[in-house]
């Protein structure tokens, strides 16, 4: 499988190096309150490892449904599958609200996240890309791999 590097990434290579390096804020209410209606692009991570980039059209609200559920969250919806086994076909109900949620509510509690500004007619480019290169745990080409490798008929 070929490695992209930060470079590939052209003029974009200082905003990704913005978003996945340094410090974050604690993914929790208190850590996101202070955020307002802005379109950008969130990166979530632990310790030192980008999980999940993602365009937010509104991020404040991105990152409360990352926090609290209720509302189909493809972020919740991959810890559910990556790391608690859940099926990819429910994972997205289960996410939402239950014993499942719960669970994903703990995890999520210990991530930190980053935030950045990105161009809205190419923010979804942007974190696509930004997940190749990153090859975050949820959304990465390893993901994806593994995702269809686990999606094979047994």
């Amino acid at each position: 499988m070929p490695t992209f590097t930060s470079a590939h990434l052209g003029k974009w290579e200082s905003l990704f190096t913005d978003l996945v390096d340094g410090e974050g804020s604690a993914l929790t209410e208190e850590g996101t309150w202070m955020l307002g209606d802005k379109p950008g692009l969130v990166c979530v991570f632990e310790d030192d490892e980008p999980l999940f980039i993602e365009a937010a059209s509104n991020i404040a609200k991105t990152l409360q449904c990352y926090i609290k559920g209720g509302a189909e969250c493809e972020l919740r919806t991959m810890v559910g599958v990556v790391e608690m086994g859940a099926s990819l076909k429910n994972a997205a109900q289960r996410a939402k609200s239950g014993p499942l949620a719960l669970r994903i509510s703990k995890r999520v509690e210990k991530f930190r996240y980053r935030v950045a500004p990105a161009p809205v007619k190419t923010m979804n480019q942007l974190a696509d890309a930004f997940n190749v290169v990153a090859d975050t745990r949820y959304a990465g080409p390893s993901a994806l791999a593994n995702r269809a490798l686990d999606g094979l008929p047994q």
